[in-house]
């Protein structure tokens, strides 16, 4: 699936599912994990869980079958990996901690 699709589905899926303060940063040029990274917050951990289980459920339906999740457990930070996007969904209080927002922002810049 062509990475621009991939990050609009991800978005829809997202938005669908009530997440906040959606961000997508493209890191391609600065990082051998992913090409972009997602970030978005939900209101609870059954909320965060949930968003990042409708999230891999829609996109195996779209034909994608090798993405890797963790934290779902606990559901404070959820990190779904689909290769070349990387989506982390996070409780607000982690959000603020962890300020991935400006950590991969910074990143993208080129430090």
């Amino acid at each position: 699936m062509e990475n621009d699709i991939l990050i609009q589905k991800c978005i829809k899926t997202l938005e669908d599912s009530k997440a906040r303060d959606l961000v997508s940063i493209d890191v391609k040029e600065h990082s051998s994990i992913a090409d972009n990274m997602v970030i978005c917050t939900g209101t609870s951990n059954r909320h965060v869980s949930a968003i990042a289980q409708k999230l891999v459920d829609n996109l195996y339906k779209e034909g994608l079958k090798h993405i890797k999740i963790s934290g779902e457990q606990l559901g404070e930070w959820v990190i779904v990996d689909t290769g070349s996007v990387m989506v982390h969904i996070l409780q607000n209080e982690a959000r603020e901690r962890y300020e991935l927002d400006d950590l991969y922002r910074c990143m993208a810049s080129g430090f």
